[in-house]
């Protein structure tokens, strides 16, 4: 009798953990067992903005304050969450079913497998490159039972996103970039790296000749390198970290690009001559990066506009208010366009 009974309460178990569990294969090939339903997820700061676009209930972390600037373009479920980064006592408190974390190293599988045996929860790797978000959002739609929300990103990713890769690779007449950062515009990124990826995306021929020595980029160079590279274009940083705080220069006079466009030394660059100088807008983050995630987005738009004038013919702001709409959770107006990209 109690062998049955035992018999029975096991099946019984199997059944209701079939029912409570399921099995997910993450962007690293990690097979992950997930809760049937998973209403909190605890994201790092690459992946954060990505799992905010899909449910700005669903994040339980903010992983970048927001300037009282930029309060107005997302939604205030945001920056009304505790900031957290990965950290065990602030992940358990938090009490997520999920986390999230970025892929892209063998070393990040590693890091993965860690907190998954530290903290008893799942945990999944995502790649957060602007080449992958097509492929990122189907998979954290079906992991994480958001495909209606992941159909609709997906849709516009078609629409604008991948529809502008795919007409920048037939312009013939590709642009020389050179992106400035740092007080005097001397760091930069190279081609290849997280922080000048719109810049790759969109095809242009980035001038710098650079290693990326971490993902955190700022490369030094010289302003004898800027004037034997000559870029057609320069796109000037909005600031760091994330946007936050355009730079100013040690005189604490003016921002990167008024710095260029006044230096005397940097007249002697055509593109700074010809006042072919781009602020990149920066709220309610920088949209080229700081971080790099989807936050490049409303930049791929954007910057498309200023290399290829000519070329696409998009309307910016139906865009963009889409954009913000679906990443940001907030309803943007034609004034509000104009304002974020001139401020």
């Amino acid at each position: 009798m109690w062998k049955v009974l035992i018999g029975c309460l096991l099946v019984l178990n199997l059944i209701v953990l079939e029912a409570t569990a399921r099995e997910v294969t993450d962007m690293a090939g990690r097979k992950v067992s997930l809760p049937v339903t998973v209403n909190k997820v605890f994201a790092d700061r690459f992946i954060s903005l990505m799992a905010f676009a899909l449910d700005e209930k669903m994040l339980c972390n903010a992983t970048f304050s927001v300037p009282d600037a930029g309060q107005k373009y997302i939604s205030k479920a945001y920056f009304d969450k505790p900031l957290a980064e990965t950290n065990a006592e602030e992940i358990l408190k938090l009490h997520p079913d999920v986390i999230l974390l970025s892929f892209l190293d063998d070393d990040d599988r590693e890091t993965a497998e860690n907190w998954q045996t530290k903290l008893h929860i799942p945990v999944l790797l995502v790649r957060f490159e602007l080449p992958k978000y097509r492929e990122a959002f189907a998979f954290l739609g079906q992991a994480l039972n958001r495909q209606t929300a992941a159909n609709q990103i997906i849709n516009f990713l078609d629409t604008y996103i991948i529809s502008l890769n795919e007409q920048a690779k037939k312009i013939a007449k590709r642009p020389t970039v050179y992106y400035a950062e740092g007080n005097l515009g001397l760091n930069t990124e190279a081609a290849g790296s997280l922080h000048s990826q719109v810049i790759d995306y969109l095809n242009a021929r980035n001038v710098a000749q650079v290693k990326t020595s971490s993902i955190h980029g700022m490369a030094v160079v010289s302003i004898e390198q800027v004037l034997l590279w000559q870029p057609d274009v320069i796109v000037a940083w909005s600031g760091f970290p994330a946007g936050m705080d355009l730079s100013k220069t040690v005189k604490k006079e003016f921002s990167t690009r008024e710095y260029i466009l006044s230096n005397s030394v940097w007249q002697q660059v055509a593109a700074a001559r010809n006042k072919k100088v781009h602020q990149v807008p920066a709220l309610p983050f920088g949209w080229i990066d700081r971080p790099p995630s989807v936050n490049c987005l409303p930049g791929v738009l954007w910057l498309a506009k200023q290399l290829y004038p000519e070329n696409m013919t998009f309307d910016l702001n139906e865009a963009l208010k889409a954009c913000f709409r679906l990443f940001y959770h907030v309803e943007i107006t034609d004034k509000d366009v104009t304002y974020l990209i001139n401020n």
